[in-house]
This record gives C-alpha cells, structure tokens and sequence, in this order.
C-alpha cells in the first residue's frame, strides 16, 4: 500500500472531521442565535411576564427587609430616622438590582417568512463552511471581519446584509486555506464528484496499519489538522451542551407541555402571594418600629 493512499485516507479523514466540526458549528450558531431567541420569546409569552412581576414584588419584599434593618441600625444608634435618607438609598439599590436584571440587549431580530428564512439558513451555512476562522486559520483580516459581520447579520435575521456579505465573500475566494479544502466543499455540498468519490472510498484497514510506517511531512501536517479539529469538537460539544442545560432551552420542556406550564403559573401565584404578604408584614414592622422610637 503506497504513500499516496495513506495521504488519500488522511485527507479524506480530514474532511470527514472538519465537516462533522462546521456542522457542530452551525448547530451551535443556529441554538443561539435562531432556536434560543424563539424559545425565549415563546417563555416570555405563556410565563415570562407574568414572572417578571413575581420578582419585581419578590425584590420589594427584599428591598423593605432592607429598610427595615437600616431603621433598626438607627435607632440601635439613637440617632434620628431619616426617613427621606433611608427611602434614597433603598431607591438606589432598587434602580441597580432592576438594572443589572433587565440587561442591555435589545432586540433587534427581524422575522421572516419561511422562504426567506430558509434563504439565511443557506447563506450562512455556506459561509461557516468557507469562512469560519476556526476551521480555516489561513483567512485573511477582512475575512475575518466579514465572517463577524455574517455572524452579527445571522444574530439579527437581518437577510439583505447576510445577502451582501455572502456576495463579498463568495464572489471572489482567495484559495490555499486548508490543505483538504476541495474535499470538505465536495462533501459538505453533497456533490458526488470525483473527489466526492475518494472521501468515501473503503479505507477501512488503513488506521489499524498506518502507525507502522513512517509518516511523510504532508502526512503529519494533516494528522496535525485533524487533531485540531477533534480539539475544537470537543469543546463545542461541551459549548452545546452547556447551552441545553441552561436558559432558555432548559425551560422548552415545560413549554411544551401545557399541564407543566399552568403548574409553573401556580407556583408563580404562591410566590407572588408570599411576597405581598412580606411586603404588607414588614411595613406594618417600619411603621411600628418609626412610631415607637418618634414617641420614645
């Protein structure tokens, strides 16, 4: 068995792995920037307002329990109770707690049509294949950029931009990126050329042998890719599974299930009755604890 057909089955192994990469790739961009927002508009919609003043109540519950501690700290001191003071600083911390709680990120994403979707879909797989950084380290500055902008483009649905960057991208392609780059086309594209053929000839016996010949330097050159690219499935495997187990997508079962959606509305009911409850508890105690020090 020549060199030449180790280098065929390194190439085509190659492929096959950077492929499986771009793949994991779009999946992850697809869960973050298509699949979570909808996830979470679908949350906001049967839960996620009527839970946003659940907490806002539960943080006012909070916020009095503060106040009343700051009462307590003054009259421990036998020091007058400002009031006007006290009401200042629980003010402050209410503005930053609501804050820190309602982000920065506004919601620019546009909806689309089926066609039209399906359409962005396309374009950006087509650029993850070409241009992800990740896979294709030999891109140049403005690739780079404009890879980020596609990217930015997806996040937004925004399909006239992603249309322009594609036609950027596309339309003039600087090769020599990836040693088995015709390869990962062909296969990603489905096409079943020639090349297309050699990825999926039998190899089958070729990795129980090839440790026992000496590796040739193009050879150990795309061991070394494939490596890198197994590197880079792992830790974007953990990336998505990281994200499944965490907002929103954590929430999509009980979303679907409409028993479990009106169980999480009922538990949201209790919390918002306890914390009026705490609410109206604790500034009966201010009152009490205001009065009695005033007629001390």
């Amino acid at each position: 068995m020549g060199s030449h057909t180790f280098l065929k089955w390194l190439s085509s192994e190659a492929a096959a792995v950077c492929c499986a990469l771009l793949k994991l790739y779009e999946q992850r961009d697809q869960m973050a920037f298509i699949d979570g927002p909808r996830i979470e508009r679908d949350y906001m919609q049967k839960v996620g307002e009527y839970e946003e003043t659940v907490i806002k109540e539960e943080i006012e519950a909070e916020l009095l329990k503060k106040k009343k501690q700051l009462v307590q700290a003054a009259i421990n001191r036998r020091e007058p109770i400002d009031e006007n003071s006290i009401d200042e600083e629980i003010d402050r911390q209410r503005r930053k707690i609501l804050k820190e709680a309602a982000g920065s990120e506004i919601n620019e994403r546009k909806e689309l049509d089926a066609d039209q979707a399906n359409e962005l879909n396309s374009l950006y797989r087509e650029i993850v294949q070409k241009f992800h950084p990740q896979v294709h380290p030999d891109l140049t500055e403005t690739h780079r950029m404009l890879f980020q902008k596609a990217q930015d483009a997806y996040r937004k649905r925004d399909l006239p931009a992603l249309r322009l960057i594609h036609d950027m991208l596309i339309s003039k392609p600087e090769g020599g990126i990836t040693i088995q780059l015709e390869l990962v086309y062909d296969f990603m594209s489905g096409d079943r050329n020639d090349s297309a053929e050699r990825i999926k000839a039998d190899y089958t016996l070729i990795p129980e042998i090839y440790e026992n010949f000496e590796h040739t330097l193009e050879e150990a050159a795309i061991q070394e890719e494939i490596e890198k690219y197994r590197g880079q499935t792992d830790d974007i495997m953990q990336e998505i599974e990281n994200m499944r187990n965490n907002f929103p997508f954590i929430a999509e079962e009980m979303l679907s299930d409409p028993e479990k959606t009106a169980e999480y509305k009922r538990l949201l009911d209790r919390r918002l009755e306890t914390a009026i409850s705490a609410q109206k508890r604790c500034a009966d105690e201010i009152s009490e604890m205001i009065k009695g020090a005033h007629n001390g």
